[in-house]
């Protein structure tokens, strides 16, 4: 929900170019996010589960089963392309560098200069 809710607030930014909008612009905008979101949803839904996703049933199964299973399927999430993995690297890299750079220089206080 805070998500949908960022996105429409950077949408509505990012689309209005600083301008205001009006209730009817806003109003407009709001239907058609809502379409959006709601076309994929439907997407999704078209697509089916996928086979990683499959519900566990209660009915009794072997704990050697479920305990089998969860290995298996907390390996299947990792990155195998390199590419990928170097800009996840290079990201959190520079979040990083911008977070040090921020701390430091708020550690610096011009001096004031008094009359």
């Amino acid at each position: 929900m805070a998500t949908r809710t960022a996105v429409r607030y950077i949408s509505r930014r990012l689309s209005s170019s600083g301008k205001v909008l009006s209730e009817e612009e806003k109003a407009a905008e709001n239907v058609y996010i809502k379409k959006i979101e709601q076309e994929k949803l439907e997407k999704l839904a078209r697509k089916g589960p996928k086979p990683e996703e499959k519900p566990m049933t209660s009915s009794g199964g072997a704990a050697s089963e479920v305990e089998a299973s969860e290995p298996m399927s907390s390996t299947s999430k990792v990155s195998t392309d390199k590419n990928r993995n170097y800009a996840v690297l290079a990201g959190v890299i520079t979040g990083l560098g911008a977070l040090g750079w921020y701390l430091k220089s708020r550690a610096k206080k011009p001096e004031e200069v008094q009359d």
